[in-house]
């Protein structure tokens, strides 16, 4: 699925980026800024380039632009979100509010966005709009998560996360569409792909915080709970075993309530939810690009959540795993 346009300009996004966490004036703040930045996947932008070129759109500085914007308000939001949660690591580097002190990471966060938003309305001012949007949902999905408790409805977190993940990825590929020129019918179709896809990433990062090996992912595990943050695993499992759960937790006995979350029928419970955003997200591009244009990003999609599944969850955990989801038949 990668092509040689998609790869050249990931490089170039990539290079846009480090050039904008690079020049803030300040030394420590650059070696801070920078290897955070330049850590990451870039899933988002990626998500950009491939829809734009999926939909005829050659290399342009427009889709470099807003792939790069995407970027930027993403890294951004996880310089806030470190101070907030008091993270002290980020991709293995510490945190910039670790490195250079609160304030001054606030700051930084901020130039970010403000470079984001330039780099948006190059892109044109219908991307820019859509960037513009996606942070204020981003910044609802942060607001919203202190609202969340044991006690929340499944639907409540689900919006919690459609806030906080998967607006941006929906806006990434509304971006891709709008540079390349598509109709409206279809930019609404790729934001669907995108927002559905973002969905089930988000649920898959919750699920491998019960599951994963830490050495695989390459982040610590069995971190959600002791922080406060309570997943659809969670939810589930107040249904039937809410006493237990509620007591563990209360003495601090992570081990213990995270053992009940790793019951069968949670587990399930949490990959049938995955498996419907997943299939939705392959509908959507349907729409988009055709049966036949879709096929391979709808595979990469599918498969990129599929791996990351059997390739970080431990081995202790993996019997937990349908048969289809550890490549088995």
């Amino acid at each position: 699925m990668q092509s040689l346009e998609v790869d050249g300009m990931k490089s170039d996004v990539r290079d846009l980026v480090l050039q904008c966490a690079s020049n803030t004036g300040q030394g420590p703040l650059d070696r801070a800024l920078v290897p955070a930045v330049g850590a990451g996947k870039m899933l988002r932008s990626r998500l950009v380039l491939e829809i734009g070129t999926a939909l005829n759109l050659g290399p342009c500085e427009q889709l470099v632009a807003a792939a790069a914007a995407v970027e930027l308000l993403h890294v951004a939001s996880l310089v806030h979100d470190d101070l907030i949660d008091g993270a002290e690591f980020r991709r293995e580097v510490p945190a910039v509010h670790v490195a250079v002190g609160a304030g001054t990471s606030i700051l930084a966060g901020d130039l970010l966005l403000a470079r984001g938003m330039n780099l948006a309305q190059q892109a044109g001012a219908l991307a820019a709009a859509v960037w513009q949007s996606a942070f204020e949902q981003l910044t609802l999905g942060q607001l919203a998560e202190s609202q969340l408790s044991l006690r929340s409805a499944e639907a409540d977190f689900l919006g919690y996360i459609s806030l906080k993940t998967a607006a941006l990825f929906g806006a990434s590929c509304q971006m891709g569409a709008i540079v390349a020129g598509s109709p409206l019918s279809s930019v609404e179709h790729a934001r669907l792909f995108g927002w559905n896809f973002g969905m089930a990433f988000q649920l898959l990062d919750d699920l491998l915080d019960i599951l994963g090996d830490p050495d695989a992912l390459g982040k610590p595990v069995e971190t959600d709970l002791p922080n406060g943050v309570y997943g659809v695993a969670a939810l589930k499992t107040m249904a039937g075993e809410r006493r237990r759960l509620e007591d563990a937790l209360a003495a601090r006995q992570f081990s213990a309530a995270y053992a009940l979350l790793r019951s069968p029928a949670t587990i399930r419970h949490s990959l049938s939810l995955i498996e419907s955003y997943s299939d939705a997200a392959a509908e959507a591009l349907r729409q988009v690009l055709g049966a036949d244009g879709a096929e391979d990003l709808a595979v990469w999609a599918r498969e990129y959540v599929r791996s990351a599944l059997t390739d970080g969850t431990a081995e202790e955990y993996r019997s937990l795993l349908p048969n289809h989801w550890r490549g088995e038949s």
